[in-house]
């Protein structure tokens, strides 16, 4: 019998992936039909696929606005970013072109003002108010495959999140994509996470 596992879909989000977004992950959108393509096959094997969100206020305390700062700015030793993915706006939906009418449930994270969550373990479902790791408990996942932006952020995030709560977690580096403000920050991402025991999958 298979492992039970789960696809994990890192804020696949417009803010993310369009060009025009505030936190655009070059060439983003280009994952769709491979992250597409990932989820059809965890469906077949009766797997399921639950997306992550950010899901922002717009006095979120990640904003640098709100601080009267530039964007990027660090305060307090965090970054502060342009304001992104604000709750039910376009910019937070999905990425044109990914097929969300697989998804299984859905994760909101930075819902409330002052409380800020990279990893998607953060996050909570809208109605049930059950947080990621009760679903996949609910559903007796052991297996997580990890897709999505941005490598060093938030899939990172999630990843090692994942790893302490004991799952076995594989990241599919062609459903991936960095932001690599510094050069290699993605690729020292994935060397980290596989040193965490993650696998690095094609």
């Amino acid at each position: 019998m298979n492992k039970r596992e789960a696809v994990i879909v890192v804020d696949y989000q417009n803010d993310f992936g369009d060009k025009n977004g505030s936190l655009y992950v070059s060439w983003g959108e280009l994952l769709a039909p491979r992250i597409n393509e990932i989820m059809k096959e965890t469906k077949a094997k009766w797997g399921i696929i639950i997306t992550s969100q950010d899901w922002h206020p717009s006095n979120h305390v990640s904003f640098a606005s709100n601080f009267w700062l530039p964007a990027f700015s660090l305060k307090d030793g965090e970054v502060k970013w342009p304001n992104h993915c604000e709750a039910g706006s376009w910019w937070a939906d999905f990425i044109k072109g990914f097929e969300k009418s697989l998804v299984d449930r859905r994760v909101l994270k930075g819902t409330s003002k002052d409380i800020d969550s990279y990893s998607s373990f953060g996050g909570k479902e809208e109605k049930t108010l059950l947080s990621l790791d009760e679903i996949l408990k609910e559903y007796q996942i052991k297996l997580l495959k990890i897709v999505g932006l941005a490598t060093e952020y938030c899939d990172k995030a999630t990843v090692m999140d994942a790893l302490k709560l004991w799952y076995e977690v594989e990241i599919i580096q062609s459903a991936i994509a960095a932001v690599n403000v510094h050069p290699n920050d993605g690729e020292n991402a994935l060397e980290e996470m596989r040193q965490a025991w993650a696998k690095i999958l094609p």
